[in-house]
């Protein structure tokens, strides 16, 4: 029998975007696709791609990115947020890298993050390289 994983519940935008740099470098498509919300609105853009919409389009993205042999790593800095009661914007500059330490550029990322019923999740992530 399948193990079937609870969905964690963020109780801040924060957490949602930890998790996500954490998914992201763990290259663990069930954990990425948690901070989702699970919605037909939800868009991302990589750095230098086309703007993907809805859950489904967004999750053969990472699947594609994740079958990859290169593991990324991430270093955020200048970090801003504005947060309501209901939505959460946050902008940073991701430094990235290679697994071995080597500089892999920086992007300045942009992170929508919106209040739910089982917490905080992702609903933009734009990532443009600087």
């Amino acid at each position: 029998m399948a193990k079937v994983r609870t969905p964690p519940i963020y109780t801040t935008p924060q957490d949602a975007a930890l998790a996500f740099y954490h998914a992201f470098e763990a290259r663990d498509l069930d954990a990425m696709m948690a901070t989702w919300a699970d919605d037909e609105e939800i868009v991302c853009v990589h750095p230098g791609g086309p703007r993907l919409v809805g859950f489904d389009a967004i999750r053969n993205a990472w699947e594609q990115l994740f079958s990859g042999d290169v593991r990324l790593k991430f270093r955020i800095e200048q970090p801003i947020a504005i947060d309501t009661v209901g939505l959460a914007v946050q902008s940073a500059i991701e430094h990235v890298f290679l697994a071995d330490g080597s500089s892999r550029g920086m992007a300045v990322a942009t992170n929508v993050f919106m209040r739910t019923p089982t917490g905080w999740r992702m609903v933009c992530h734009h990532s443009s390289p600087t």
